[in-house]
């Protein structure tokens, strides 16, 4: 079920783009990435056209991962999609894969072995997941591709792969675009949220969203201690929750975690067995009564409706930080921190100004999404939540197993 509205309460309590952007202006000190910001707020349209590089040839682009993520690989297919709709890229046939479900990898392979038209093109040379291939090998193709001139671009997708590149491997003769990472500027990788600080680097931005995005959980959901797991302070968004907690009066048990970064089967069960264990322990110890679902932490879509189990026994509902497909796979609700459709125009434009000949240091990268809700209906009643009519006029989508309802 979808609705074309976003009911003004809502509004409130999100931050708005073109808000954001008012209220930032006045303290940018590159006048002209004012300008083009605010022109690309007001036009929602390429502000540069598709080019090829000075000779002739196209810019290649190599592409950064941390693992096959669902929510990743489904902003990597709309930033290809939006590719195609600017013109950078040509393809005749549709991308042959499901947008909620994208292996990252496998969709850069495929872009590999067609030709795309004039402008752009991608390499499986130059195509990593850094928790499943061999990081030191990751590091070194990297920097053999950097001395020998041969990429033009490197996309990072999430903050691990951007240290990675960053800080590392120190690049900084070619430029690097961090996308769908939570907090770029707690992670060192950009100096500020408007502009990287670095000549070279380009991140998207929108961090405080999430210190308002636990702030209408609680509006809505009123709880006294949400329990939260998480392997990474800057992809937990931890220091905007705390500073949320804080405001709201209420408490976050946290259990912090080392991440998954291998492939090998036996480790792939020890880290779900051990994610149980945690998230039994804040049931069990902890006394939560919501618990927030972060980032990347469970990284099979297959596994979700199991691991949330714990906490739907125990009655505590599940908020989700980043990914609407867990909603469908059963947690509760989402009010989205990032929209894979909605952010893919504004990262492109910020890629065509890079291939236009702009420092990516100089493109301005701050970009708020309009609050997006998704609820799980099935789960709600399960709970024997209320949902109040106020929430459900602002739903966008409500996900039910039951028939069409």
């Amino acid at each position: 079920m979808r609705k074309g509205f976003v009911t003004f309460i809502v509004a409130l309590l999100m931050i708005i783009p073109l808000g954001v952007m008012a209220l930032s202006f006045y303290s940018m000190a590159n006048y002209d990435g004012v300008v083009r910001a605010k022109e690309f707020y007001n036009s929602k349209v390429m502000l540069d056209k598709p080019c090829s590089k000075a000779d002739g040839s196209k810019y290649r682009i190599a592409y950064v991962d941390i693992d096959p993520y669902p929510a990743s690989g489904e902003m990597l297919y709309y930033f290809v999609e939006e590719l195609k709709n600017t013109g950078w890229i040509t393809l005749d046939e549709k991308l042959p894969f499901d947008s909620a479900n994208t292996d990252a990898k496998e969709l850069i392979n495929y872009l590999a072995d067609k030709d795309l038209g004039d402008y752009i093109e991608f390499s499986k040379d130059a195509n990593y997941y850094i928790a499943v291939d061999d990081p030191d090998e990751c590091k070194e193709s990297i920097r053999k591709h950097v001395k020998n001139k041969d990429i033009d671009l490197i996309f990072c997708m999430g903050t691990s792969p951007a240290e990675m590149v960053i800080k590392d491997l120190g690049v900084t003769d070619v430029p690097v675009m961090v996308y769908f990472s939570v907090d770029p500027v707690s992670a060192g990788l950009s100096k500020s949220e408007e502009y990287s600080g670095q000549k070279n680097v380009w991140c998207h931005t929108s961090s405080d969203v999430y210190l308002n995005q636990l702030q209408f959980y609680y509006d809505n959901f009123p709880f006294t201690n949400i329990g939260m797991v998480y392997y990474s302070e800057s992809v937990g968004a931890m220091a905007q929750y705390r500073t949320a907690a804080e405001r709201i009066g209420c408490d976050i048990s946290e259990i912090k975690i080392d991440t998954l970064t291998t492939s090998e089967p036996e480790q792939v069960e020890a880290y779900y067995e051990m994610l149980e264990d945690k998230f039994k322990m804040l049931v069990k110890e902890k006394h939560i009564d919501a618990f927030m679902l972060g980032t990347d932490i469970i990284k099979d879509a297959n596994r979700v409706e199991d691991m949330l189990e714990i906490f739907y026994k125990a009655g505590i509902p599940v908020f989700v930080q980043n990914g609407e497909y867990y909603v469908e796979k059963g947690a509760m609700i989402v009010v989205t921190a990032s929209d894979a459709q909605s952010q893919a125009p504004f990262a492109v434009n910020a890629m065509s100004l890079i291939f236009n000949g702009r420092n990516p240091g100089d493109v301005y990268q701050k970009f708020v999404i309009s609050p997006y809700v998704s609820i799980n209906m099935d789960v709600t009643k399960r709970l024997q939540y209320d949902v109040s009519e106020n929430l459900l006029l602002s739903a966008e989508k409500l996900v039910s197993t039951q028939d069409d309802k």
